[in-house]
């Protein structure tokens, strides 16, 4: 049984899609015909539907839909619809709440049939293209419907109530509309209250998080904005910050979800010039459809897609505002006119936006391929990719770099978990790893020129007072790897090590095998180093961890000691 919540019902927004009908063929298109005609050239009137009074307006278009050759459609209708230029007439059916202008809707109504062509502005004619399944049996109907503010589903039902209106009966049921019916472009929101909204927007919030880590860093389709600045060159912080998911990293998220997404914070134009009890005062968080980048939704599917949405929306108010914040009586939410916080049951709940791992995974993918060096080639096709800011194709690479294109791809290959390489082009897998992967080359260069520096050092001390070349390797690493090395020994016994900064535990214990390896090749007491003590710090960690060597390399110290001050205070 699928569990069910009761949280707070984000708000219907933009409506773009397709309504198409054939169930009677174009007999509602002559209907429409004929009311215009009858009324003039235009109609208009209202009807009630509940408690709502709807305004509805019927006029004709300038198509460029050719007329049928021979004056009959491919489905045997006599078609004498024209316009003043010879082409087809078309209709707008135009819908809007009588008492609140800001629900409205759009209906473009075009006849279809095989064949059907259409004149572009200099003559040309070219085909239009028909699904083959929507007139297999005959003619029909596509109707744009576009709107705002309205439930997704609704609209067909809208549609046939103004039709009705304006004398035209018949076909036009909601349960007529065919299976090749889609949604274009689909938006849900909540407004959220504009002191409480900032964790929303902010640099380490959900918006920047989602497509900081996921995104490749060259996604053709990818799109992170943050502008704080309004249209009159105010600063209002989270004036207008999107981000765009394609359906990959949609999958890489929300593995249950499908549809591509634009996540969205923003106010209106004139934000700033409103009192603080105006709604439009308010900041609205707002999830769309982007079916540019994976394609249009069949309308059938209009309860899925509208679940995908509000999954978003929960999932990104969770993870900013909290728990408490996915109920209507959460204080931060506004009013709007039409949209009201109240609770609505939804399936499941929100899926929490915990991207630490991914960070963590991308982070030990980039230290796997850095940590210990790397092969030149791979060297240079890193610093690449970090550098150039356009498109770049193995071929490229090899041009700047001055290697053979087939190193160039084995460099690809060991990198694989580090690069896409799709389509004769590569990047790295995302803005998050190319961070990660030029600071590294960053402190690579630096690293490469201290223990240049130090080998330096250590041939010349050597040549001076006989230091062989093990001992030369063993100074190189401790100058690379360790911010202090203290040979004599301690109160405990062995050596001391102080390894700075590290990433993870994982790098503690792969740097002190390095060193034990190099202490050993200068037949130096392994006892010595192994009863000797550690220190590090954590990025982002205040104070130091402590741990004996021995355990650390044994793999039973997990994290050290943490010091705060001077006094331990967790064992981890």
């Amino acid at each position: 049984m699928t569990e069910t919540r009761r949280l707070v019902e984000p708000q219907c927004h933009e409506f773009d899609g397709n309504l198409n009908y054939n169930a009677d063929g174009l007999r509602p298109y002559f209907g429409f015909a004929r009311a215009v005609s009858d009324g003039g050239g235009a109609v208009e009137t209202t009807f009630s539907d509940d408690s709502d009074t709807w305004k509805v307006t019927l006029r004709y278009t300038e198509g460029n839909l050719v007329r049928p050759s021979g004056g009959v459609t491919p489905g045997g209708s006599e078609f004498n619809v024209g316009t003043t230029d010879g082409n087809v007439r078309e209709f707008r059916l135009d819908v809007a709440a009588v008492d609140d202008d800001l629900r409205s809707a759009s209906f473009h109504v075009r006849p279809r049939w095989h064949g059907l062509e259409g004149e572009k502005s200099d003559g040309t004619v070219v085909p239009i293209p028909v699904p083959d399944s929507l007139v297999a049996e005959g003619d029909a109907l596509s109707i744009r419907a576009q709107g705002s503010n309205l439930p997704f589903e609704d609209y067909p039902r809208l549609l046939r109530r103004a039709a009705r209106a304006v004398g035209v009966t018949g076909s036009l049921r909601p349960e007529n509309v065919h299976p090749t019916s889609n949604i274009v472009d689909a938006a849900r929101y909540v407004r959220i209250d504009r002191d409480r909204s900032g964790p929303v927007h902010s640099r380490s919030g959900p918006i920047q998080t989602l497509a900081h880590v996921l995104e490749g860093d060259r996604e053709g389709y990818r799109k992170l904005v943050q502008n704080d600045e309004t249209n009159h060159g105010e600063n209002l912080p989270g004036f207008y910050h999107t981000c765009t998911l394609g359906p990959e990293r949609v999958r890489e998220v929300m593995p249950s979800h499908d549809e591509p997404v634009e996540i969205k914070h923003y106010y209106a134009r004139e934000a700033l010039d409103r009192p603080r009890d105006d709604p439009l005062a308010h900041p609205k968080l707002e999830v769309s459809l982007q079916s540019s980048r994976g394609g249009t939704v069949p309308f059938e599917d209009v309860g899925r897609l509208t679940r995908e949405l509000d999954d978003w929306i929960y999932s990104v108010v969770q993870e900013s505002l909290g728990e408490a914040s996915l109920r209507a009586g959460y204080g931060g939410y506004v009013s709007d006119g039409v949209w009201s916080p109240t609770n609505g049951k939804t399936e499941a709940g929100p899926v929490k936006l915990d991207l630490t791992e991914v960070r963590h995974e991308q982070q030990s993918i980039v230290y796997q391929h850095v940590a210990d060096g790397m092969a030149p080639t791979d060297y240079e096709v890193l610093q690449t990719l970090v550098t150039d800011g356009g498109r770049v194709s193995p071929s490229d690479v090899a041009k700047q770099t001055g290697r053979h294109q087939d190193t160039v791809y084995r460099a690809l290959q060991r990198m694989n978990d580090l690069v896409d390489h799709s389509y004769g082009e590569i990047q790295l897998q995302s803005t998050y790893i190319s961070e990660l992967v030029a600071d590294a080359l960053e402190e690579a260069k630096s690293a490469v020129a201290r223990a240049t520096s130090a080998a330096a050092q250590a041939e010349h001390a050597s040549s001076r007072d006989g230091i062989d070349e093990q001992t030369s390797a063993f100074l190189a690493w401790a100058e690379r790897y360790t911010e202090m090395f203290d040979e004599r020994s301690n109160e405990d016994g062995g050596v001391r090590l102080d390894l700075g900064r590290v990433d993870s535990v994982r790098d503690v214990r792969r740097r002190l095998r390095r060193g034990l390896d190099l202490w050993e090749s200068m037949n130096r007491d392994a006892a010595l180093y192994r009863m000797g003590s550690v220190q590090w710090r954590f990025e982002g960690e205040e104070g130091l961890r402590h741990g004996t060597i021995w355990k650390m390399l044994r793999g039973t110290g997990s994290g050290g000691t943490r010091v705060v001050g001077t006094a331990p205070t967790t064992d981890f």
